[in-house]
């Protein structure tokens, strides 16, 4: 399910929730790479420390580097890790280099919740303020529809792809593989 809400003001809050025939715990077993795991929404090319820390799960506070590619085009946003539970989730801040209130500041939030001893559920938003406000409405509805749809079929192929090098047989989850996630 992908909902996405503009507000007044320009907020904005788009939420894709992915029901996994897979375990919290294997879930999150993908997730903990955390610059690893965010570069699966199709604008995050790469992420890294902005001061390298050589820690494999950045403390609260670290600050990161995400770059972000769309036709051709390369731009670096500065970014924080602002919240971490372990086995459960985090959020990363999304903030031009040109300041706190221009090109969409945002924060990216992960989550994983257990459904069942066998399955879990996990939450992706995006909350922010878009600050294009020359673009209708419709338009920036449609980018973060396809962002988030997009986002979610990588993530949701990505964790089934490990789990099958897990459990190459397959067995009892029933699960399929989606289609591929559109690209740029």
């Amino acid at each position: 399910m992908i909902r996405v809400e503009p507000h007044r003001r320009w907020r904005v809050n788009a939420t894709k929730t992915i029901d996994l025939p897979l375990p919290a715990s294997v879930v999150w077993g993908q997730m903990r790479d955390l610059r690893r795991f965010i570069t699966m929404d199709p604008l995050h090319a790469k992420v890294r420390d902005e001061v390298p820390t050589g820690r494999a799960i950045p403390a609260v506070g670290t600050r990161l580097v995400i770059e972000h590619r769309l036709a051709g085009l390369r731009v670096h946003r500065r970014s924080r890790l602002l919240r971490w539970r372990e086995g459960r989730g985090y959020a990363v801040s999304d903030l031009s280099r040109r300041g706190n209130h221009v090109g969409f500041p945002h924060i990216c939030e992960y989550e994983i919740m257990p459904v069942t001893e066998r399955s879990s559920r996990l939450r992706l938003s995006a909350r922010g303020r878009w600050t294009a406000t020359w673009m209708p409405v419709w338009l920036v509805r449609l980018w973060l529809l396809w962002v988030m749809r997009a986002t979610g079929l990588r993530v949701e192929n990505a964790l089934l792809a490990a789990r099958d090098q897990i459990n190459p047989a397959g067995q009892d989850t029933g699960a399929r593989l989606s289609r591929p996630a559109p690209r740029p």
